[in-house]
């Protein structure tokens, strides 16, 4: 087995919460030094290999998109406990991911990468953007943006808020 050198400004915050996930890093809450994390997400790297890593990494912001929205489907929230069945340690991993982000940055080419997101089941959108959701109130439906396919039209939108504010 070849072993495989990663950069880790190379990896997005996703890939690293994957790779912090996969290593040996302690489930316990305690101080650890960057260098720690950073030894860590190495470590977890290697042990899926870059591929694999992407691929949860994926996977993992599809499912937290939906998660934030309320949108979870159960083949989605099964197919992730199967891949995270540690729900603290996926939070942990994903906090040490955040420190090493804010402290060591990112390359241009994760940041590209940043905000690509993969679904392993059925979608609530069935694929065409946008999820039927019911007013209460007024009796009536409308449809809202689905949060992973029509993530590019969200972004553009925010940004457009933001920059008349």
């Amino acid at each position: 087995m070849t072993s495989t050198i990663v950069d880790v400004r190379d990896l997005t915050g996703a890939e690293r919460a994957v790779a912090l996930y996969a290593s040996d890093m302690p489930n316990g809450r305690r101080h650890y030094t960057k260098e720690q994390f950073t030894a860590w997400i190495m470590q977890g790297a290697e042990r899926l290999g870059v591929e694999e890593m992407r691929r949860r990494a994926l996977y993992f912001r599809g499912w937290r998109l939906l998660d934030m929205h309320g949108l979870l489907t159960a083949q989605i929230q099964a197919r992730h406990e199967q891949r995270f069945p540690q729900r603290y340690r996926l939070i942990r991993s994903d906090q040490g991911g955040a420190l090493t982000v804010s402290t060591d940055g990112t390359t241009k080419t994760a940041l590209a990468r940043n905000g690509l997101v993969d679904l392993d089941g059925d979608c609530p959108c069935e694929g065409t953007g946008g999820i039927a959701a019911w007013d209460d109130d007024a009796g009536a439906w409308h449809e809202i943006l689905c949060p992973v396919h029509r993530r590019a039209e969200i972004d553009a939108y925010r940004r457009a808020a933001l920059a008349v504010r």
